[in-house]
């Protein structure tokens, strides 16, 4: 251990430093967290999911200044559309537990729930293409997700696959998504560019 200050310093100097030091952090994070509020308000947008099954279903997710409701008809045209079938989609619900924004985190390679600011929803709306992300395995589950609007393809432009294990250890941060694509954890088939922009977009600043 080393040698202990001396009362002035300790007092004088260094207890006052690290107090205001901490302030000015606090103060910093509650910055950061008004733009990202005030970012989540400025959303004017919808996204549409399909269930299939005996009985398809689609919601209109429609966003009206920050504010979610699900409704018949969309209320602007929507930035996203999700399709997948009715096993698939239990399989999702139970993986999502409580945290229904954790699935779109997850999808990006994100820890916890992805927020959607008026940022972010801007350049997912830029963005063109189909892409399936598949968690494989018997309790697994695959999403197709067109971005734009026009038809549904058949076939999707680019296909995200990832074990369950991984998709479990990227939901819970403590796999780096990166890492794992090097790894071989993550594969992607089709088109690189488009898996790039969705990246890009969800890792973006508020």
């Amino acid at each position: 251990m080393g040698d202990a200050p001396d009362p002035r310093s300790f007092y004088a100097e260094q207890l006052p430093e690290q107090w205001n030091r901490a302030l000015l952090e606090q103060e910093r994070l509650v910055e950061s967290s008004r733009r990202e509020l005030e970012g989540m308000r400025a959303v004017n947008a919808t996204i549409a999911v399909e269930v299939r099954g005996e009985v398809s279903t689609t919601f209109h997710l429609n966003v009206s200044e920050g504010v979610m409701s699900a409704d018949d008809a969309p209320a602007h045209t929507p930035f996203l559309t999700v399709v997948q079938d009715r096993v698939g989609f239990e399989n999702l619900a139970r993986e999502a537990g409580d945290s229904a924004l954790s699935m779109l985190g997850a999808l990006t390679g994100l820890a916890g729930e992805l927020k959607l600011t008026e940022a972010r929803v801007k350049l997912l709306a830029g963005i063109r293409g189909c892409l399936r992300f598949e968690v494989t395995g018997a309790q697994g589950f695959s999403l197709l997700t067109r971005f734009g609007d026009g038809a549904m393809p058949e076939e999707p432009d680019t296909t995200i696959r990832v074990a369950p294990e991984t998709y479990a250890e990227l939901r819970a941060g403590r796999l780096d998504p990166q890492n794992a694509f090097m790894g071989g954890q993550i594969q992607v088939e089709g088109d690189m560019q488009l898996a790039m922009n969705l990246a890009l977009a969800a890792l973006s600043p508020d």
